[in-house]
């Protein structure tokens, strides 16, 4: 349950598009990582308790990995208000994916940039650490030609990406797509115009408001893909920002169908 905008709403997770991008421009202090590594401690399978909506009694669906019939550690947890065997599976399997997968956590701080988000919004994080092939540099020009247009930025451009990409994050705070990018110079790149940049909308020379950032990145890896898990306001200013891995493998099963005990 969420107040969003001064109404109740409610947090959904599921396969979704990013909707933003926090760069390291926007932070301030450094983006803290923080990595699980798999252990005999670790849940390697399911049971969810619910009650059925047609004998009204409790019942028990088991959520195992394929190859996995014989677990070594199960997590029981009860379903108020679930009355389907699907459901139940579904939902205890999206618990197990994340169990076994979701091995990354983040931290991080900006001003009020984090405000642009809520609790489950699907983000774009960068920390440009070398080896991470991202750069978050400003558009400090932007001219569109016919459909070309045309981006000069602030930080030099790293061109032996894999298959280099980049998406632009909006003085909003919404983030566009991947942009296949055509390289002018090292400061300099051009991308196909489209709708979806929004260009009518930057302001480029307001002093108020700073420009669009870019994200230059490879094709194999825009970032870290986080879930927003808490956005918390400080007294001095700053939104303190908790995100968890995200990945569309989480939520595979959510269409499954029960297949039924392992034993």
């Amino acid at each position: 349950f969420l107040i969003s905008e001064g109404q109740a709403s409610v947090g959904r997770e599921g396969i979704k598009p990013w909707v933003g991008a926090i760069t390291p421009q926007e932070t301030t202090e450094h983006m803290q990582t923080a990595f699980s590594m798999p252990s005999v401690d670790d849940y390697d399978a399911v049971d969810v308790t619910y009650t059925s909506g047609t004998t009204w009694a409790e019942e028990t669906v088991q959520c195992r990995l394929a190859g996995n019939p014989t677990p070594r550690k199960v997590e029981s947890i009860t379903l108020d208000g679930v009355l389907d065997e699907d459901r139940a599976y579904r939902i205890g399997m999206r618990r197990l994916m994340k169990h076994v997968g979701q091995r990354e956590t983040y931290a991080l701080s900006t001003e009020m940039d984090a405000l642009c988000y809520n609790f489950g919004d699907r983000l774009v994080l960068t920390d440009d650490i070398p080896g991470s092939n991202t750069i978050s540099c400003l558009v400090v020009s932007m001219l569109r030609k016919g459909g070309t247009v045309t981006l000069e930025v602030n930080e030099p451009l790293d061109w032996t990406f894999s298959n280099p990409r980049c998406l632009i994050r909006f003085q909003d705070g919404l983030a566009s797509g991947l942009i296949m990018p055509s390289r002018v110079d090292d400061y300099t790149l051009t991308i196909p115009y489209s709708t979806a940049l929004r260009l009518d909308e930057w302001e480029m020379d307001n002093p108020s408001i700073e420009p669009p950032r870019l994200v230059f990145c490879s094709s194999e890896r825009a970032g870290y893909d986080a879930l927003v898990s808490a956005i918390e306001p400080s007294s001095d200013g700053t939104c303190s920002v908790s995100a968890l891995q995200y990945s569309p493998k989480f939520y595979q099963y959510d269409d499954a169908t029960y297949p039924g005990n392992t034993v």
